[in-house]
């Protein structure tokens, strides 16, 4: 990542931070978070990442924090973490592995045990490149970690806390699932220059291939359903009146529909499904809020 594209996105990203909006959406709105980012479920507990207060997702600032929610969407704990005694800077994308949160932090992934809330696990990714980590899964016992800046897709050892490429060349990698069904990870991405990417598959051997038939804008988020297909998050465009979009699609990314159009979200970033109720909980970073809307049967 060039320093000419990284300080564009932090101008970009400022603009955005900017900017109110009102919106009006079928199904619930949570407002008092901090251009929150990813929310994950695990166990019916649910949390939120939140970048801070600006919406600068490259600044060591220590002011960000993850939300614990509980099953209606109501605030358990804003600052639920860090601990008094650590710091996040603009934490992204979580997931649980063995009793213990794990999230994107920039260059490094932070784990904490969620018995006692203490951080145990500070891992920074090597090399002196610009890094942006963004979206963390959990797959065998290990974690998956995509890097927007550097095109990357790393696994790292929760124990040793080291870093090993797995894939690369997913120019913008942003968010990421397993589809275990299919034995591969999918990616959605940006783009080099946040002008716009596409939908990635990885098989076990860390071998990327484009999906021709999958979506093209500033992809965010992604999930499978129940069903096997596959939705995705547009921010569709880095302008402060730019509402983006939702969007269902076949395992091979062929375009079903558009998924709640009649819902304003400006900045719909890692999303995620609550499977039993039958909702869908998308974070609306550039809105400060969390929208809770029906999962579409």
């Amino acid at each position: 990542m060039s320093t000419h594209i990284r300080s564009l996105l932090i101008l970009l990203v400022s603009t955005l931070g900017a900017t109110s909006v009102d919106a009006r959406a079928s199904g619930r709105i949570i407002e008092g978070f901090k251009n929150p980012e990813s929310i994950l479920i695990d166990n019916g507990r649910r949390f939120v990442s939140n970048i801070g207060l600006s919406l600068d997702p490259v600044a060591h600032d220590g002011d960000g924090f993850i939300s614990a929610l509980d099953a209606d969407g109501r605030i358990v704990n804003l600052h639920a973490f860090p601990p008094a005694d650590a710091k996040l800077d603009a934490p992204k994308g979580m997931a649980v592995l063995d009793g213990r949160l794990y999230v994107a932090d920039i260059d490094r992934i932070v784990g904490f045990d969620l018995l006692t809330g203490k951080q145990v696990l500070t891992a920074t990714v090597p090399g002196n490149e610009p890094s942006l980590l963004n979206d963390v899964a959990a797959i065998d016992g290990k974690l998956i970690v995509s890097d927007t800046f550097r095109g990357t897709v790393y696994r790292v050892d929760p124990a040793s806390g080291v870093f090993a490429a797995f894939a690369d060349g997913i120019a913008g990698a942003n968010g990421l699932v397993w589809d275990e069904k299919n034995a591969r990870v999918l990616v959605v991405s940006v783009g080099a220059a946040f002008e716009g990417g596409d939908l990635y598959e990885i098989d076990a051997t860390g071998s990327v291939r484009k999906l021709d038939a999958g979506p093209h804008g500033i992809l965010d988020g992604i999930v499978l359903t129940d069903t096997g297909s596959i939705i995705v998050s547009d921010w569709r465009g880095l302008g402060p009146s730019t509402a983006g979009t939702l969007t269902l699609h076949e395992p091979d990314g062929k375009f079903i529909g558009t998924i709640h159009d009649d819902v304003e979200i400006f900045g719909p970033a890692d999303f995620t499904l609550d499977t039993e109720r039958r909702e869908m909980w998308i974070p609306a970073t550039v809105m400060n809020t969390v929208i809770i809307a029906p999962l579409p049967r």
